[in-house]
């Protein structure tokens, strides 16, 4: 085109391009924000502000640019024409923009990026040279159309890739002066690319294709101050976007650096150490706690690598952890967490409970590592281990201890079984041997000595009837008949009972007769109040005993009162125990064995009744028996008893393979008036019977015989030949709670050896 150019706007539509290009390259860097994950943050208002910053920059540059062309012709601009060129500018190279801020430069988006930006500057360039009014026609060269094109999309893609790779501000400088130079190359080329050639016809004639009316020029201001203006305005527009820009991210780096604050200040007040190393694991971080964990302050750790805080082995293989994990992206550490070791400045090792966190800033990777000194805990982990261990072997020595104690306890148990059973063996005898001689030498003069021996024999028996309890309530054997009853008729019959005993050794007994009704089993609460009696009687030397039964509220409270010797408080519980007695030293038989209150504890937990004890030393003690009240009934008047009528005598089978025990037997029973068949074995009984041809009417069998036999075996035997079930008792001296069982299973009748006479005898009469 001919003519020729005003330096100076030249050189301002240069400014204007590069200055334009910087904020647009500014604002749209900055548009896009930290990574969140894979997605990226962009702020559209920012990415539209460096659109339109591009945009104006751009038209501003050009509209400059052809007001410094000075020709002899007049030229004037369509406004429509102006205004789609500056439009063009904004959107197409915005979207160049767009796409370059939200995805950052890479393999496409970059070429496209610059190929939408380059055709935006090219569009709004040819569509305002389109908007010229003058007197002439243009036409365009190709080539130089063509490497305006390559220009402007060459500048635009080096600028935008200069612009986004990093965050250096001096490569947005060069990418801001290269889109300048390259917007100014394409301007001045495809203003090169225009030719004029002056119209051959008037105004007013249909134009050919290439040819624009010009309208007359208008009066007024120059094209130097037009362009000034132009470029001024433009200028100030930018330096404003600019400004507003930078105070936006002032203010942003401001709230920034409180977020830092506050960061630093959680970090530093954190009561765990907590250290940040970057992808080299060189520490950038060390707080306070992590100071005090170390031992290091954290001048001396930053900037260093981290396995400096690492014992062996792991200080040295730290960083091919890291390479590794970079390497295989296999995770040990990083999100997962685990114990490990830590080394303190001081060369001390100690156990560190870390988990690890994995972040980015830009394209480094960052490692938070938060731990925590677990030497206390895991001191508490060691303490409850070997406390368990000891609790263990505690355990282990009790089991122990319980197995030793069990088999003493059944030691003991078969050792008073057999000591029960031989001794009731010879005892039975001795029985069974006076009582045949007391009715022989009735007025003989040794007769005194008879019952002398007699009550020696009583005395023994009651020592091993009191065994034999103890055995039996172990057994389990004893099974509570629980009924209601009047309490008044059972303390009557006892004080009168041993009123007479109390008596005789010059001690006095009272009662307090009740009306109340009670629950219980009145044999064994009958049991109960017998030993307590005993017992009082045995221990009390002077003053009295009472009995009787205390009302509070809605229970009962049986009590037997002495002024006897007293317990001490610490004792209160041991006179519970077996073979306990305080003041027995001596071990004298006519104190009993020490059992009574052993068994009164063991027949009030069978009926539920809570025994409790109240003594003083020298004044005497209280026994008091719980128990659950009922109602009263009416107590029908007793019928007259029918006269039993004398029975005829009968058979009596007595299988016992003591030779001793079979002839007192049969010598006592003979003296009763019955018939005797007395063998050692079942076998022989059988043979006596069948040679008898007899019946018998009661059956008498040990429970030990010859041969491993037993008592309940041979009265099977001789029910098999007898072929009817005739009356039968089994006599033991076994206290083993087993035996006891087996012969309450049998349903045979058990007496416990050494049997009184009066005893059996009224067996044998209820049984004929």
């Amino acid at each position: 085109m001919p003519g020729y150019y005003d330096p100076l706007l030249v050189a301002l539509s240069y400014v204007i391009a590069v200055f334009g290009g910087y904020v647009a390259l500014d604002l749209a860097h900055h548009a896009h924000g930290a990574r969140d994950g894979k997605k990226s943050k962009v702020d559209s208002r920012r990415l539209a502000g460096a659109a339109l910053a591009l945009g104006a920059g751009i038209w501003s540059m050009h509209f400059v640019g052809m007001l410094a062309f000075r020709t002899a012709m007049p030229i004037n601009y369509d406004p429509g024409m102006t205004a789609l060129s500056f439009l063009l500018a904004v959107a197409v190279s915005g979207a160049g923009l767009f796409s370059v801020a939200r995805n950052r430069p890479r393999r496409f988006t970059l070429p496209v990026a610059g190929t939408l930006t380059g055709f935006g500057i090219v569009s709004m360039h040819y569509v305002g040279m389109a908007g010229m009014r003058m007197e002439a026609r243009l036409s365009y060269d190709t080539l130089l159309i063509v490497a305006s094109i390559v220009i402007a999309i060459a500048a635009s893609t080096a600028a935008l890739w200069l612009a986004f790779r990093t965050s250096r501000p001096l490569e947005r400088v060069a990418g801001a002066a290269l889109l300048g130079i390259g917007v100014v190359a394409m301007h001045y080329t495809g203003m090169a690319a225009a030719g004029m050639e002056p119209a051959t016809e008037l105004a007013g004639t249909t134009a050919m294709p290439h040819t624009i009316a010009a309208a007359a020029p208008a009066p007024g201001l120059s094209a130097n101050l037009l362009a000034v203006l132009t470029g001024g305005a433009t200028l100030l527009l930018l330096a404003l976007a600019f400004i507003s820009s930078l105070l936006g991210r002032r203010n942003q780096a401001e709230q920034t650096a409180g977020q830092d604050a506050r960061y630093r200040a959680i970090v530093d007040t954190a009561v765990d150490p907590i250290v940040v190393i970057n992808e080299e694991g060189l520490v950038e971080s060390f707080n306070r706690a992590a100071e005090q964990t170390f031992g290091y302050q954290s001048t001396e750790v930053i900037g260093r690598n981290v396995s400096m805080l690492m014992p062996e082995p792991f200080h040295s293989a730290h960083d091919g952890y890291l390479s590794r994990y970079h390497r295989t992206g296999e995770r040990r550490i990083v999100g997962i967490g685990r114990e490990v070791e830590g080394r303190r400045k001081d060369g001390s090792v100690f156990p560190l409970d870390l988990s690890v966190g994995e972040w980015q800033v830009g394209r480094r990777r960052m490692y938070t590592g938060i731990m925590r000194d677990i030497t206390a805990r895991r001191a508490a982990e060691d303490a409850i281990l070997r406390a368990r261990d000891e609790a263990e072997a505690a355990r282990i020595e009790a089991v122990a201890a319980r197995d030793a104690a069990e088999r003493a306890d059944r030691a003991k148990t078969k050792f008073l079984a057999a000591a029960s059973h031989d001794l009731r063996q010879p005892l039975q005898s001795l029985f069974f041997f006076a009582h045949a001689l007391s009715d022989k030498l009735e007025d003989h003069p040794t007769a005194p000595l008879l019952a002398s021996m007699t009550e020696s024999l009583s005395g023994l028996r009651v020592m091993l009837d009191s065994l034999l309890d103890v055995s039996r309530l172990d057994a389990g054997v004893v099974k509570p008949s629980v009924t209601d009853f009047a309490l008044g008729p059972l303390l009557d019959r006892l004080a009168e009972e041993y009123r007479l005993r109390a008596g005789e050794v010059g001690l006095g007994l009272r009662h307090v007769s009740s009306s109340a009704w009670v629950r219980s089993d009145p044999a064994l609460l009958e049991r109960i109040l017998r030993n307590l009696i005993e017992n009082a009687i045995r221990y009390t030397e002077q003053g009295s005993i009472l009995i009787g039964c205390l009302h509070r509220g809605d229970a009962l409270r049986l009590a037997v009162i002495d002024q006897g010797i007293g317990i001490p408080p610490e004792k209160t519980q041991d006179i519970f125990q077996e073979f306990t007695q305080l003041a027995n030293p001596e071990r004298d038989r006519r104190k009993g064995l020490g059992l009574g209150l052993a068994i009164v504890r063991r027949l009030a937990g069978l009926l539920g009744h809570g025994v409790a004890v109240r003594s003083v030393p020298g004044r005497g003690s209280g026994f008091f028996l719980d128990l659950s009240p009922a109602v009263p009934r009416p107590i029908p008047k007793p019928a007259r008893a029918p006269i039993d009528l004398p029975r005829g005598k009968g058979l009596i089978v007595v299988v016992d393979d003591d030779t001793i025990i079979l002839l007192s037997m049969r010598a006592m029973l003979e003296e009763w008036g019955y018939d005797v068949v007395a063998a050692v074995s079942a076998d022989e009984a059988i043979e006596s019977l069948l040679n008898l041809g007899r019946q018998p009417a009661m059956i008498v069998a040990d429970y030990r015989l010859r041969e491993g036999r037993t008592g309940v075996e041979a009265i099977r035997d001789i029910y098999g030949v007898c072929g009817v079930r005739v009356p039968a008792v089994v006599l033991t001296g076994d206290t083993d709670p087993a035996r006891i069982a087996e012969v309450q299973r049998s349903g045979h009748h058990l007496l416990h050896k050494p049997v009184s006479a009066p005893i059996l005898r009224d067996i044998l009469t209820a049984a004929a």
